[in-house]
């Protein structure tokens, strides 16, 4: 009898296994077709890329640079050297741009594909926004709206503000530099809150004055001065307030006034 178990015990044991080996072969037959379909679309797949990698036709033929004057006929020619002639879909553009030298005048760069052969790069020029004077009597740097420096002059450009900035480390402007006084970048807010306020139709800043901590002192017209402080920008309307002084006082007596604190002090010509 323990001999006749133990045969039964086999016999099931084998069976179970063959049980199992023809549901995965019932399995893998529903799954050939599925299996021919994903290899063809992998075979074609790449067969579709090798003739678009190998394609003439996505050569790259022409490189625009956008605004042309920003970058140097010699860093034309490197990059020309590097990308003419390369399959378009094969470029690292992101590489690309890290290689691109910009000068000062430029603040940012974008390479992009134009389908078939062509790429574009576009350049974010910086915009001038002041003279910014580092000493009295030194000439001029012309500053972008950043605070990088993008050209120096002897004489102030008319159509920008003047800054003077005495506390700078350097006192000769050098183009590339970037202005360091924490009050720059404030003047500048404050000078665009003051361009979109009902003020800036009566009254024009022609003077801005930053200390060697960033407070702002600005003259508006003849004079007198107004100390802002560190934010100018939110000192429009004490200096709104501070004009209407000049109704029963002329302005040519008044040597200054300080804005900075919740009450406006004046400061009187002897």
């Amino acid at each position: 009898m323990g001999k006749k178990f133990k045969k039964g015990r086999r016999g099931g044991f084998v069976r179970a296994i063959g049980a199992v080996f023809r549901a995965l072969g019932w399995i893998l037959w529903k799954l050939v077709p599925f299996l021919l379909v994903a290899a063809l679309t992998v075979f074609i797949g790449f067969q579709i890329k090798r003739i678009l990698f190998e394609d003439r036709f996505l050569q790259v033929q022409e490189i625009k640079v956008i605004p042309p004057e920003v970058l140097s006929s010699q860093s034309i020619r490197t990059l020309e050297s590097k990308i003419l002639g390369k399959n378009i879909l094969m470029l690292d553009l992101r590489k690309i741009e890290k290689q691109i030298e910009l000068g000062p005048g430029a603040q940012s760069v974008r390479v992009i594909r134009e389908m078939p052969s062509t790429v574009r790069i576009e350049i974010k020029k910086r915009n001038p926004i002041a003279n910014v004077r580092l000493k009295e009597g030194g000439s001029y740097a012309i500053v972008a709206d950043d605070g990088y420096i993008i050209d120096t002059k002897e004489e102030a450009d008319p159509a920008w503000i003047l800054i003077e900035d005495y506390s700078e480390p350097v006192k000769e402007p050098k183009v590339g530099v970037r202005i360091q006084n924490k009050g720059f970048l404030e003047a500048l807010r404050f000078l665009t809150v003051f361009h979109h306020s009902e003020l800036s139709r009566r009254e024009n800043v022609s003077r801005v004055v930053l200390d060697p901590y960033g407070n702002i002192t600005v003259r508006l017209g003849e004079g007198p001065d107004f100390q802002l402080g560190r934010k100018a920008s939110e000192r429009i309307s004490f200096l709104t307030q501070a004009l209407f002084l000049f109704k029963t006082e002329p302005r040519e007596n008044i040597e200054y006034m300080d804005l900075q604190y919740d009450r406006i002090a004046v400061k009187r010509k002897q």
